[in-house]
């Protein structure tokens, strides 16, 4: 992941910082992990919304 300055605060942009928390959180949870780890949790959660998807589409 790339690096990025954040010379900002909490006051002077609550929407970057949210945005900063989100990235911060998510990397607390994966910094530990082995990309293959990381590619294999994202695919199940793709196919797992996709068969959602598809379900309500065939419901409407």
């Amino acid at each position: 992941m790339e690096t990025y300055n954040n010379n900002y605060t909490e006051k002077e942009d609550k929407t970057l910082w949210e945005l900063h928390e989100i990235r911060n959180k998510i990397h607390q949870e994966r910094k530990n992990k082995k990309i293959e780890e990381i590619n294999k949790e994202a695919l199940n959660k793709y196919l797992k919304w996709k068969k959602q998807r598809e379900r309500q589409y065939v419901k409407s």
